[in-house]
């Protein structure tokens, strides 16, 4: 079997384990917010992003930094992955513990107070499973993985059905989550016995080596945890915990989608970097191309449709009390679908080796969105705190594809973009044309149209669709 369509085969296993996921989060957004309603759905969203806020912060580059160090055919994989371990699990500790001790000094009520505290452990999970993932990744078996996923999301699902169905609140909701998360670590770590024994390991040299790769990943996530979290952040020290409900129902939605392009890229981010490193350059700008079209061929449908449907498919999922948050569905979205091309040429920094010539940019992007929070959030709310993301989402789109094809001196193809951005405006034609008919028949119409009309652009092309189902036919 090809290289390429082993990384099609896993990206397709990681994408319906992800669909799948997606599916199960948005159902139980769906039952979260209808009981919790808005301020209470508002509650959970300060909680989460909270902890979110030093989750991005505890990454501090180790998991892109393992799947870049196991790539290494002659990389002892189980010495390093069990460091990479041991040193995530000793930092998650002691920063999602002090995040508890500092969320009492903030103006929340106590029960936000709380819920950060019970929270903290299930991101400590969280965490713990991110570096798994990439073991994973690296061996192009991605099967378990998505099921470990899947097992946590079903978990949370029925937990939250069950408990808010016997009258329990908040509490118990991000309990349950914690039990969830757990559940999926429990089932990454069995599942890696097969290609290695996991332990707890202290190798000073080697944990030297490994924060000597990451620090300047590390180094720019602690910038990006200032414009991806600073907002909600500011929102719920400034305006009320019903219009952060509103805010991150809607950001949830986005949060589903762009799962897609990281998984994406984590399967292909050793390929380039062996390409890389291996001297291939001519093998790399193909590889980075071919990349680029496919994450182009799913972000724009997503940016333009979402404009047709926003407000009711924010109802239909949330409830009607939620439908005032497709105003910011609408801008988040076109956010989203930067975050594509971030993602793609981001990872391709990684896997290139340029990290440190990106912290300027990470940092730039922090310095102004922090500036433009404080400055537009307290006047104008959860708006501006969309536009706010939509910029610095095209900002570090923008400065990580400058640092990657000033190295490279070479485009991305454009043809696969145009013609994908001409079929999103016919499929944006078709939607409206259908008129107020339920939001559901309006998206599988859009999706329907949209297959058509690249299909008939030449986005898309005879070739590439007998490829895809000799892919699907073929087991990985």
């Amino acid at each position: 079997m090809s290289l390429t369509r082993a990384i099609a085969g896993s990206t397709a296993i990681q994408v319906a384990g992800k669909f799948i996921g997606t599916l199960l989060g948005i159902l139980t957004v769906a039952v979260m917010t209808r009981h919790l309603g808005r301020a209470g759905y508002g509650q959970f969203t300060t909680a989460t992003s909270f902890l979110q806020f030093f989750g991005i912060l505890v990454d501090f580059g180790l998991s892109l930094t393992l799947i870049k160090m196991i790539a290494d055919p002659k990389a002892d994989e189980p010495r390093i992955a069990s460091n990479v371990f041991t040193l995530r699990l000793a930092s998650a500790s002691v920063f999602f513990g002090a995040s508890a001790l500092l969320a009492l000094l903030f103006p929340y009520p106590p029960v936000i107070k709380a819920g950060i505290a019970i929270a903290s452990l299930s991101f400590l999970f969280i965490s713990l499973s991110q570096v798994m993932v990439g073991v994973y990744q690296k061996h192009l078996a991605v099967g378990t993985a998505a099921l470990a996923e899947v097992a946590g999301r079903t978990a949370l699902l029925a937990g939250v059905w069950f408990a808010f169905g016997l009258g329990y609140g908040l509490l118990a909701a991000l309990g349950i989550l914690v039990a969830s998360n757990a559940v999926q670590l429990g089932l990454l770590i069995a599942g890696s016995r097969k290609f290695l024994r996991l332990r707890l390991s202290f190798d000073p040299g080697l944990w030297k080596e490994i924060i000597r790769q990451s620090w300047p990943i590390g180094l720019s996530i602690a910038f990006n945890l200032v414009y991806l979290k600073g907002d909600v952040i500011v929102l719920s020290l400034v305006r009320t915990q019903s219009e952060v409900g509103l805010y991150g129902a809607s950001y949830k939605i986005l949060d589903v989608i762009t799962v897609v392009p990281t998984i994406f890229m984590g399967l292909v981010m050793p390929v380039l970097a062996a390409s890389w490193s291996g001297g291939q350059r001519a093998e790399f700008v193909r590889r980075l191309g071919r990349a680029f079209d496919f994450v182009s061929l799913l972000a724009l449908p997503l940016m333009v449709g979402t404009f047709a449907v926003a407000a009711d498919l924010m109802a239909f999922i949330a409830g009607p009390e939620f439908a005032a948050a497709g105003r910011f569905l609408r801008i988040l979205m076109l956010a989203g679908g930067m975050v594509f091309w971030s993602a793609l040429f981001g990872h391709t920094v990684v896997a290139m080796g340029l990290q440190r010539r990106m912290i300027w940019g990470y940092a730039a992007d922090a310095v102004l969105s922090l500036v433009l929070y404080l400055v537009f959030i307290p006047r104008y709310g959860a708006v501006a705190a969309s536009w706010v993301t939509f910029f610095s989402e095209t900002f570090m789109a923008a400065a990580t594809a400058g640092v990657v094809l000033t190295a490279v001196r070479a485009l991305p193809p454009a043809k696969t973009f145009l013609r994908a951005a001409a079929a999103s405006l016919a499929m944006l034609a078709v939607i409206w044309l259908l008129g107020p008919v339920h939001v559901l028949v309006r998206v599988a119409a859009g999706i329907a149209s949209y297959g058509a009309f690249l299909y008939l652009f030449g986005g898309i092309s005879k070739e590439t669709l007998s490829a895809l189902r000799r892919t699907a036919e073929t087991p990985v």
